[in-house]
């Protein structure tokens, strides 16, 4: 379901379920009462939406769920993540554990720590309960029908959901994103996922509204707005003492070393972001060289600070002031010229493709 007549169409359908999910949720006390709850819900949207079944999608997914819900306050809920054909950027949690992510966000993020984020803000909803909360507060609200609102991003249908539930989720949902949102962080600093994933998106879908011309991308307006968002998750990272390095979160300046033999001859190559910068006769001094350049690029090293410089015994790639790479004479591979001319075309090369890395950040956000 992708258009906003079918999404209105289905609003009946599912204000009817609802009639049968709010008045058990308010006297819902049990984990089993609550995934019975969840479970009817997930039967209502997967009758809706297609569920992707690409076998990658789906480990994917589910590998990244089961890693951020083993964190929760609740491991032991049944979760299960799982994609619909949906266009819009969204991402909706049932209670019990139940959660749904569009095709539209799987496309939208950048690496699997902005992915993590958004799983562990679910995650969150469910592991605390507020699914149970919102149905409880608003009593025969059409909760499953704010949750397509939400997926489909459909402002109509947001509307008469929100209207249905008599004006009781003002001032509520804005305590719940944020108690999500920081949720999120402390799930994932316990995880291999960078917690500054929270933030590198929230950054990127203010970016988006901005660049689209609306106000907020939210289902409801009584949802923090995304810069609310990115001010108190930036405050919570630095109040963690987290390490606001942006670069895997967002994928930017992607580093990767990579070994090859010629005949019994072994080469180190160094590429950023699949383009090859250098490469010699020398795995040992490549990776050492790579190694320094990623601290550089964590560090935010900009392309003006690499530069091509005669060393003693040879010429060198020096970035902010660290030789990068030191090459004598001899030690040119064939075809790449004199020390100097070698060394000026890498620091050439690398400076490039920073360049062209940070104009595609500039203008993707």
């Amino acid at each position: 379901m992708t258009g906003r007549r079918s999404s209105i169409a289905f609003f009946a359908a599912v204000l009817l379920t609802v009639g049968i999910l709010a008045p058990a949720a308010r006297a819902a006390t049990t984990d089993a009462q609550e995934i019975q709850l969840g479970r009817r819900g997930a039967q209502e949207i997967e009758s809706r939406f297609k569920v992707v079944t690409d076998p990658a999608v789906a480990d994917r997914v589910s590998r990244i769920g089961a890693v951020v819900a083993a964190q929760s306050q609740r491991p032991n809920l049944p979760y299960s993540f799982k994609v619909v054909v949906e266009p819009q950027v969204n991402a909706v949690a049932l209670p019990g554990g139940f959660v749904y992510l569009t095709t539209g966000l799987l496309g939208f993020v950048r690496s699997d720590h902005e992915l993590a984020g958004v799983m562990a803000h679910e995650v969150s909803h469910a592991a605390l309960g507020h699914g149970i909360e919102m149905m409880r507060r608003a009593n025969r609200a059409a909760f499953i029908t704010l949750m397509i609102a939400i997926l489909t991003r459909d402002p109509a249908l947001a509307q008469g959901a929100t209207l249905f539930a008599g004006g009781l989720f003002a001032g509520y949902t804005r305590e719940l994103e944020r108690e999500a949102d920081l949720a999120a962080i402390d799930y994932l600093v316990r995880t291999p996922y960078s917690p500054v994933g929270v933030l590198t998106l929230l950054e990127r879908l203010y970016r988006m509204e901005q660049l689209s011309g609306q106000r907020d991308l939210g289902a409801f307006a009584d949802h923090p707005k995304t810069i609310e968002r990115i001010q108190y998750v930036e405050e919570a990272l630095r109040a963690r003492r987290i390490t606001l390095n942006r670069r895997a979160p967002a994928n930017y300046l992607v580093l990767t070393v990579r070994e090859s033999l010629e005949g019994t001859v072994a080469f180190g190559e160094i590429l950023v972001n699949d383009r090859s910068v250098v490469r010699v006769a020398d795995v040992a001094r490549i990776k050492e060289a790579a190694d320094l350049l990623d601290r550089l690029f964590d560090a935010d090293l900009e392309p003006f600070e690499v530069t091509a410089r005669e060393t003693q015994g040879g010429w060198a790639v020096f970035a902010r002031g660290w030789p990068i790479l030191r090459l004598g004479p001899r030690e040119v591979p064939a075809g790449g010229g004199n020390a100097r001319e070698f060394i000026t075309a890498v620091s050439i090369r690398l400076k490039a493709v920073m360049d062209e890395d940070s104009r595609r950040r500039r203008m993707t956000g």
